[in-house]
């Protein structure tokens, strides 16, 4: 044991819906960009500091795509249209920046610096916490238009430079002397340093695809893929397998489309090929939701690994993960290890994360300092590796998480905790952090299951993704445009247009629009579901046909009191939350 190595895998999941609307060109979020600033690029540019320190990264395809049309393609989001000169703003994008460019967290951020905070206080709005990590900061808590008349034109132009400057990386800030100069100067910025400020914008967004390849061509990650738009596989496979976890569940029409998930899977091979010049290894399954039906799937494609969540681990082999009071694992022999996965006469090597370990990051450390955060989880760590204490073989602790929105609930965002993080495992002689493949390639796994379990990170089941009235609702018009395309091309149309309506439709697949219906407050769940109808419209559209009457109809309303987001001073029937939803 004095001489045991223990294995860590940190797999930093990085995914946006697709948000373009084809119809207007335009992406109605801006969170691509934004988290591209603050998130995507500094994720692994911390690396270079840190050379003994090995990830993996799953970048989904809907992202990377998306990064491509902002600096390829010179697609804009809703958030830059209202970047023109503050003088020349008309009132709907005056409302437009009070009630959007306060979108970060408030006591983490916007109270940071002093007249950020005045300009929020002077909208209307407190300081109080966020309602959750990702979420947003909800409506303003006073009239737009009373707060209109607070507000000069350099006002607006100061909140115009301010959110855009958040939206960077602290550490981007403090190495780069324009954006230090800004932060420094406070307000009375210039438009010519709001042009400057958004020339950054884009020169950051335009090294993420870059850096990553360069860190994978030196060993230094490993980059893996998911679904191209991020649907949740079983679901796609046979939505009725929710059952198999949760029994009696009211579920809407069937749907059974095995094609979409296995084109899903491959386009993502296509996109990844194309980027990083190689076939990807990895494949994380949305929201970590697996089923038998996928394995084949995935080796069909060539894949050579996949993740989920240890509940699914726990419920493929019918047994438990036993933790005591500290949350340290007290059967670490089951979870510490690769299986092999088998189902529909496939088998693929599988990792499971270690859920407490993940969510502490995602939830809990968030309340600590960078550097008392990364000491409890490399103590942890060495808890893990006494446990294992003279067990045969080698062992790997995988933690996982979406990571978007748990940095800007750190003090001081994510560098403070990563800092120290990579500082402290780097030192140790007795803890390694390697890359999945790295470690599969090396240590194959000795144990099967033979049934993969069905369901997700979420409760190991399906159910945040179908089973309520919305979400049943939202499935059966997707079944209905499917079936639609399916007899379209039965009856062979033209086959350009089919195929865009294809691609329509696995937009409208994608895994987000149901997660939010029937689980959010109306202002963040209605984007999602207006953005949903938008692509099943599109789909219609690219056959020729009128789209049904009930796609132009929301299909959640406000609660009493509430304003529709119909009413949305700029944007009709689509408004912005900040981010994907956050880890569980």
């Amino acid at each position: 044991m004095p001489g045991k190595v223990l294995f860590i895998a940190f797999v930093w999941n990085q995914h946006q819906p697709y948000y373009l609307d084809a119809g207007l060109g335009k992406f109605i979020m801006p969170w691509v960009r934004l988290h591209g600033n603050k998130d995507y690029y500094q994720m692994a540019a911390i690396l270079e500091d840190y050379p003994d320190i090995r990830l993996t990264f799953s970048l989904s395809p809907s992202l990377l795509e998306q990064l491509q049309a902002y600096f390829e393609q010179g697609v804009e989001d809703y958030y830059l249209m209202v970047m023109k000169k503050a003088a020349e703003l008309n009132e709907a994008e005056k409302k437009f920046l009070l009630l959007h460019y306060f979108d970060i967290h408030r006591e983490k951020v916007v109270s940071r610096y002093p007249f950020y905070r005045q300009l929020l206080e002077r909208r209307g709005a407190t300081l109080g916490p966020d309602p959750a990590p990702g979420s947003g900061p909800g409506p303003a808590s006073a009239p737009l238009g009373e707060a209109l008349r607070k507000f000069a034109t350099q006002d607006f132009l100061d909140l115009q430079v301010w959110f855009n400057l958040v939206w960077i990386d602290p550490e981007i800030r403090e190495k780069d002397s324009f954006l230090k100069g800004l932060q420094e100067k406070g307000r009375n910025f210039t438009e010519a340093e709001k042009e400057m400020l958004l020339k950054k914008h884009f020169e950051v967004m335009h090294q993420i695809i870059p850096q990553h390849r360069r860190l994978q061509k030196s060993g230094r990650i490993e980059i893996a893929t998911t679904a191209y738009y991020h649907p949740i596989l079983p679901l796609l496979v046979d939505n009725h397998s929710a059952l198999r976890s949760s029994p009696g569940l009211p579920l809407p029409r069937r749907f059974c489309y095995q094609e979409d998930a296995r084109a899903q899977v491959e386009m993502a091979v296509e996109q990844y090929a194309f980027l990083f010049g190689e076939q990807p290894r990895g494949f994380w399954p949305p929201e970590q939701a697996v089923s038998p039906e996928l394995v084949p799937l995935l080796v069909d494609s060539g894949y050579k690994w996949t993740i989920s969540d240890e509940q699914i681990l726990a419920h493929s082999m019918n047994a438990e993960v036993y933790r005591d009071g500290y949350g340290h694992v007290l059967n670490p022999e089951m979870l510490y290890m690769p299986y092999t996965a088998c189902g529909e006469g496939a088998e693929i090597p599988i990792v499971f994360r270690d859920h407490h370990l993940s969510d502490r990051i995602g939830f809990v450390y968030q309340h600590m300092s960078g550097r008392v955060a990364a000491e409890d989880l490399v103590h942890r760590f060495h808890k893990i590796r006494e446990k294992l204490g003279r067990s045969p073989g080698e062992h790997l602790v995988t933690v996982a998480l979406d990571c978007e929105n748990a940095w800007e609930w750190y003090d001081g965002d994510k560098g403070p905790f990563l800092h120290h993080l990579y500082r402290l495992l780097a030192a140790e002689p007795h803890l390694e952090t390697v890359t999945v493949s790295e470690f599969l390639e090396e240590n194959p796994p000795v144990r099967r299951i033979a049934h993969l379990s069905t369901g997700s990170w979420v409760d190991h089941s399906l159910t945040r993704w179908i089973g309520t009235e919305h979400k049943n609702m939202l499935w059966d018009y997707l079944l209905q445009a499917r079936d639609t395309v399916k007899k379209c091309a039965a009856a062979h149309f033209e086959g350009r247009k089919v195929k865009e309506a294809l691609q329509h439709i696995y937009k409208a697949q994608g895994s987000d629009y149901a997660w939010w219906i029937d689980s959010m407050p109306y202002y963040l769940a209605a984007p999602f579901e207006a953005l949903f109808r938008k692509h099943l419209c599109n789909a219609y559209c690219s056959l020729d046909i009128e789209p049904p009457a009930y796609l132009h109809e929301a299909v959640i309303k406000p609660p009493p009191g509430e304003q529709s987001w119909d009413e949305d001073p700029l944007l009709g029937p689509v408004c912005m939350v900040p981010g994907s939803k956050s880890d569980r």
